[in-house]
């Protein structure tokens, strides 16, 4: 009998050991969705000159649209600390965040409007063991920053 109640505890600790382990590669392969998804916005950004109205926010969401369906990046609705219900900088995406920072702005039209931008996608953590074991696991952000573009008017 003293034997069968080792083995008890011994394959609890092998089963505890794989659950943990496997929400581990399940939480890096999320992560690693979410940054590379934070990369491709910026550089959709930057490669559209910006993500204002019109044909600039048109050839970004598409870019962003394919490369997202390509990796197969879905987050549940998430708010974002940066921008508040006020902030009208702030545009949400399908699961992600784009705030617009003015750099400079000029009245001259050969000059341009200055801005940079920061993005923010999140990390899935909807996990299924995870989700009972911690119920109240908050959202993982990846935030980054666009080089700074020149908008004419």
């Amino acid at each position: 009998m003293k034997d069968a109640l080792g083995g008890i505890v011994n394959i609890w600790f092998i089963a505890v050991f794989i659950v943990i382990i496997s929400g581990y590669l399940a939480f890096s392969i999320q992560y690693n969705k979410a940054f590379r998804m934070k990369n491709e916005i910026i550089e959709a950004i930057e490669q559209c000159d910006g993500y204002e109205n019109g044909t600039s926010r048109l050839c970004a969401q598409e870019i962003i649209t394919s490369y997202m369906k390509q990796i197969g990046y879905s987050v549940p609705d998430w708010s974002w600390n940066e921008c508040s219900a006020s902030s009208s900088d702030c545009e949400r995406g399908n699961g992600f965040w784009v705030k617009r920072h003015v750099v400079s702005t000029s009245k001259s039209e050969e000059i341009g409007n200055q801005y940079y931008y920061t993005v923010a996608t999140a990390v899935n953590t909807d996990i299924p063991v995870f989700r009972n074991l911690m119920p109240n696991m908050s959202i993982f952000q990846v935030s980054g920053n666009t080089r700074r573009i020149t908008v004419h008017s």
